[in-house]
């Protein structure tokens, strides 16, 4: 397999294409009727409780495990039918990436690029590209157990590049990583996006916030909505809302703030503390909130001498609207059951 043969021909931007999806386990359904798609140039989030499905779909996606009914299509070619074909468009990472303990970082990403059809000078050029890509050039003659858990999750993501595919589905990235390692890799994400289409679960909702375009959310088994995240915390109508904690004196830091209709904005009750001291007040707003009336925000209150301390926006609107849909659905189904 050449690194050309992993891209799929032609102008179709859609990498993935998942038609009315179901799996079964005996009279246990934990995928139901699951429809999407993926395009280049997306990253997109699949999001759910525990036990929603999310880590079944994805491994019925890359062909891990056979449907019960339905299609799955990777780059125009059927996984189940065209198995090897459509998985050269493919790298998988899943939850706990199999990795050999006892095998040297350099000694695995050559293995991995040999099980990808990849040999000779495409071969090693693959293992330096991934290598610098990921920061492994240093690591690749120690063990893979000796490995802290961010560098073992970079060995992971490492195999998924080895080939260069145009699809990357990813189970859980982020789990196990410290703060600065989920940095590094919401920005690896965001570099692979200009060419790739990205297909990631997630339990943390603010990265869902910060980095998908479109996030699907599951609830046992079931796709209960779909759009961008800014979209789903507002309900679907553009509505979302901001947090702001400011410190000044005088008048109501709102007062007379134009250009921003529909706003409602409350005053919350907190107590100083040492990073909220004297004269700080943390004021709630909900409306339709796009980055004009966020600029027009912070000038007002520039203007009238009023210092921002701390800015929160949508996540918590997102997290109602999440255990909204999920709770609601899953009492539904109990109910139908």
């Amino acid at each position: 397999m050449s690194t050309e043969s992993a891209w799929p021909a032609g102008g179709d931007l859609r990498l993935l294409e998942v038609s009315s999806l179901t799996k079964d386990y005996g009279p246990v359904r934990a995928v139901d009727g699951l429809s999407f798609e993926v395009r280049r140039g997306e990253i997109v989030g699949l999001l759910g409780p525990n036990g929603a499905g999310k880590s079944t779909a994805m491994r019925v996606l890359v062909g891990y495990q056979v449907p019960s009914s339905g299609e799955v299509r990777l780059a125009g070619r059927d996984v189940f039918r065209e198995g090897a074909e459509a998985k050269a468009s493919l790298g998988y990472l899943p939850e706990n990436p199999p990795l050999y303990g006892e095998m040297r970082v350099g000694e695995y990403l050559i293995m991995a690029a040999r099980l990808k059809g990849l040999k000779g000078e495409a071969l090693e050029a693959s293992v330096a590209r991934v290598e610098e890509i990921l920061g492994l050039r240093e690591a690749r003659r120690r063990p893979i157990a000796h490995l802290s858990r961010g560098f073992r999750q970079r060995v992971g993501l490492a195999q998924c590049l080895i080939h260069d595919p145009a699809l990357l589905i990813l189970d859980e990235p982020a789990t196990g990583l410290d703060p600065n390692q989920i940095a590094d890799l919401r920005a690896l994400l965001m570099s692979w996006r200009r060419e790739k289409a990205i297909l990631l679960s997630t339990h943390i909702l603010g990265e869902a916030l910060m980095l998908c375009d479109r996030v699907l959310v599951l609830s046992r088994g079931r796709l209960v909505a779909e759009g961008s995240p800014q979209a789903l915390a507002g309900d679907g109508d553009g509505r979302t809302e901001i947090v702001v904690v400011v410190q000044g004196s005088g008048e109501d830091p709102l007062a007379g703030l134009a250009g921003l209709p529909g706003l409602r904005a409350r005053r919350e009750e907190a107590r100083p503390s040492a990073s909220r001291p004297a004269g700080t007040s943390t004021w709630r707003l909900e409306g339709a909130i796009g980055r004009d009336e966020r600029v027009r925000l912070l000038a007002h209150l520039a203007a009238r001498g009023w210092d921002l301390l701390e800015w929160s926006a949508g996540l918590s609107a997102l997290e109602r609207t999440f255990r909204r849909l999920t709770l609601e659905e899953g009492s539904q189904r109990v109910e139908a059951d």
